[in-house]
């Protein structure tokens, strides 16, 4: 057997790389809502921040806080879309 069929086969049998179980996304399904959605106003700054506007210290920490938040978040949901397919 050539190795694009062993590792189908290893998949297939839930050896190596696998996928996690419905309770692990049920859990990351979880966090996205924890999480929340912005407000009007973070949506706005999250914007602004993505086009390159940043704001003056101590201020511009909790801008890329934000922005890390969003991100983060966006990340999770496109994770989740491709575990669950």
């Amino acid at each position: 057997m050539a190795f694009p069929e062993i590792a189908l086969s290893q998949l297939r049998q839930a050896r190596g790389l696998k996928s996690p179980g419905f309770t692990i996304i049920q859990f990351l399904e979880g966090v996205v809502d924890e999480m929340n959605s912005p407000t009007d106003e973070q949506a706005a700054l999250i914007k602004l921040t993505m086009e390159g506007k940043v704001m003056n210290y101590p201020d511009r920490w909790d801008q890329e806080n934000l922005l890390n938040l969003h991100k983060a978040k966006i990340y999770l949901e496109m994770a989740i879309g491709l575990l669950s397919q």
